[in-house]
């Protein structure tokens, strides 16, 4: 598979891990799908199946010992949205031709499709179909919305079909919590964005005088509780805005502070992208088993350089910025770190990630060694592809006041075999045994563990 890779795990025991890994191709658009069964005893891959991107599977489940892929097309003959599956045994070699069946239809005649998703829940028990279509005349007003959640056998929990006034969104990210609810974050134009809410067979937009004013560039997630938290940056700070089950605001709270350009007391190596403006992004939203969430956001700045011949892309990431809410959504910490990385035509987001474990949260990420062997630095050195052996691993822990304690657990250096091109590539699982990554090699992707 490749960097950047969509990952889900499909199932996870004491003896396997199982996941999928979704290829985006140069479009942004699904390409190969791998399901992947690891072997945490031998530590080894005992089986991985590589799907074509032809058969246009997008995710995957299991049920019992199969893995079920699953995909949707637009089907010229019938004038409808198709929703379709293939199982196999997944710790076995799969034999024969991929026969799908379809297993769910939106009747699509007069429109196209704008959009599909296939959600799934966190307690992989429930699965939810949604498609948008818009009409195929581009003067008429209005589109359509499909929601079906069932349960992994196929029978159906709950279906709303509902025709809304207003331009069709042209894209959409989706949440389907526990007990059936789907939460979508709808993509509407001039980078504009609302919330909707489908169960008990009503759809309920939230209306944007009850969001954070001025409130852009969210991230969302699910919380334990199965409500929907959404954050974004403002003109003053940062919001916070928290939807239940019935698609009402249950909190929305405006948290004023000042977002430095950079942190205090740190001088970036050649004023790395000083008086560049760069994007405020939110990359994370982490509950933690307390009640508490940590959020976790960064400066971007995508560009791109052409020679005439050939154009190469950049994707520079800077700061590290860590929000901490207590258990009433009020923001309780903010702290500012530095971090500097430079991709280089790379799908890959070089960027620190948190995750809780052993009762303590901690930050793993790639890091440029020099920054990380103690001393005074006179400037932070910034993260690049162009000088992949000065990429060490970094792992540490957050105190109660975001204070990180960062430890080099992968060094460049003669001890540790730390070839050209080799980094920490994404999260994978944490369990009580053991943090499962993957790490990238020359040209391969590695399963590793740290322990």
């Amino acid at each position: 598979m490749d960097v950047a890779a969509r990952l889900a795990v499909l199932a996870d025991d004491d003896r396997y891990l199982c996941f999928s890994a979704v290829d985006r191709n140069g479009q942004n658009k699904d390409d190969e799908m791998f399901i992947v069964v690891y072997d945490k005893v031998s530590r080894t891959v005992v089986q991985d199946h590589e799907i074509d991107e032809d058969y246009g599977f997008s995710s995957a489940f299991m049920r019992d010992d199969n893995v079920v892929l699953e995909g949707s097309k637009y089907n010229k003959k019938t004038k409808s949205v198709d929703f379709f599956q293939y199982a196999f045994p997944v710790k076995e070699k799969r034999k024969g031709r991929i026969v799908t069946t379809t297993v769910y239809s939106v009747p699509a005649v007069g429109m196209k499709q704008s959009f599909s998703l296939i959600l799934h829940s966190p307690d992989k028990q429930k699965l939810a179909y949604v498609t948008y279509l818009k009409p195929q005349k581009r003067n008429l007003d209005g589109y359509t919305i499909d929601v079906n959640v069932c349960d992994l056998a196929g029978t159906e929990i709950n279906r709303v079909s509902a025709t809304i006034s207003g331009l069709c969104p042209f894209f959409g990210k989706g949440f389907l919590s526990n007990d059936g609810t789907v939460y979508l974050e709808e993509h509407i134009k001039d980078n504009s964005y609302r919330y909707v809410t489908f169960t008990s067979g009503e759809v309920k937009y939230v209306p944007s005088e009850e969001l954070v004013e001025g409130m852009y560039n969210p991230c969302a997630a699910l919380l334990p509780d199965q409500r929907l938290m959404v954050f974004g940056v403002t003109e003053n700070g940062v919001g916070t805005v928290v939807l239940d089950a019935e698609g009402n605001v249950v909190h929305s709270e405006p948290s004023e502070l000042t977002i430095p350009n950079e942190p205090e007391n740190v001088k970036y190596e050649k004023d790395f992208n000083k008086k560049v403006k760069m994007s405020f992004k939110p990359h994370q939203i982490l509950p933690l088993q307390d009640g508490r969430v940590l959020v976790l956001a960064h400066l971007y700045l995508y560009w791109l350089v052409s020679n005439g011949r050939s154009v190469t892309s950049y994707h520079d990431h800077k700061n590290l910025y860590l929000f901490l809410f207590d258990n009433e959504m009020n923001l309780s910490e903010f702290e500012t770190r530095p971090y500097a990385s430079v991709n280089k035509s790379t799908n890959h987001e070089d960027i620190p990630i948190a995750l809780e474990w052993h009762g303590e949260t901690w930050l793993l990420f790639n890091g440029n060694v020099m920054n990380y062997k103690g001393g005074s630095n006179k400037e932070w050195k910034v993260t690049t592809s162009l000088n992949m052996q000065e990429r060490c691993l970094v792992m540490g822990t957050l105190d109660e006041s975001l204070h990180f304690t960062p430890k080099i657990i992968r060094n460049p250096g003669n001890k540790v075999m730390f070839s050209y091109g080799e980094f920490f590539e994404q999260l994978l699982e944490v369990t009580e045994d053991a943090i499962y990554y993957i790490n990238y090699r020359g040209n391969d992707n590695c399963i590793e563990e740290i322990r």
